[in-house]
């Protein structure tokens, strides 16, 4: 297993518990300004919350919600959307106007939960989520540790990985064509990742009942997760932009299905 980290900035738990009413209301809003507002938000967040990784992440979100929104405005059918004025006009093809708001819409809702999903992720690892469950929800320990091992885990399969490929390599693994080379590559690693994959859960299991894993119904940390003002400070700006944005909004209706 990994080792416990020293306490972050912000608790765990407190951008999670902030975004969660703003996607609430970002995706059950029918006014098209609320997904973009949060969707712009939740980028510059992403680039100002980890200023090397961050922006990657913003263009790739963006990316994707471009692409969601296009796609799902072309394929938006008038019967469902209403009939209205053309705004586009490609030849054969034409594109009204409520058909790019229902793309538009989506594709900025899917964009904008997504976006403070990867946000969450860039201001916690998941390891010390799982751990401030434990700590302050009462989350059983044995569940959120079997979370923790999985993490672990799936590291350790990754650079097992990299050694059997690098060995693969090295003897010159042949394929029919130098296109399915990584392909074969993969499939070949197969049995030797099960093996070590057997080996490793043996091993972890009997330390886990070599240190008396589940004796207890309390299980101490060595750096508990602690909720400290900062952290109530930034789940009261994310609950009152998400009752802002409902009381602003919620007259022009509600969504309970899409396109």
């Amino acid at each position: 297993m990994t080792c416990p980290s020293r306490p972050g900035f912000f608790n765990p738990l407190s951008p999670f518990a902030a975004v969660v009413p703003v996607m609430v209301v970002s995706s059950l809003v029918v006014a098209v300004q609320v997904p973009v507002l949060v969707l712009a938000v939740g980028l510059l967040l992403l680039v100002v919350a980890n200023p090397r990784r961050g922006w990657r992440a913003a263009l790739a979100v963006l990316a994707l919600a471009v692409v969601i929104s296009t796609s799902l405005a072309l394929s938006a059918p008038l019967e469902r959307v209403g009939a209205s004025e053309v705004v586009l006009r490609l030849g054969a093809l034409e594109l009204e106007r409520n058909q790019v708001l229902a793309g538009v819409r989506l594709g900025c809702k899917l964009g904008a939960v997504v976006s403070l999903c990867v946000l969450t992720g860039l201001l916690s690892r998941p390891e010390d989520l799982l751990r401030a469950l434990v700590t302050h929800l009462r989350v059983p320990y044995r569940i959120a540790y079997a979370g923790v091992a999985a993490i672990s885990f799936r590291q350790r399969l990754a650079a097992e990985y990299r050694v059997v490929k690098e060995a693969h390599a090295l003897r010159g693994t042949r394929a029919p064509l130098p296109v399915l080379r990584p392909l074969v590559r993969a499939w070949t690693a197969v049995p030797a990742l099960t093996a070590g994959a057997v080996r490793h859960a043996e091993r972890v299991a009997a330390s886990m009942d070599a240190r008396g894993f589940g004796a207890y119904r309390v299980r101490t940390e060595r750096h508990p997760p602690r909720w400290r003002w900062r952290d109530s400070v930034v789940v009261l700006v994310g609950w009152a932009l998400a009752a802002w944005l409902a009381v602003s909004f919620f007259g022009e209706g509600l969504v309970l299905h899409e396109v």
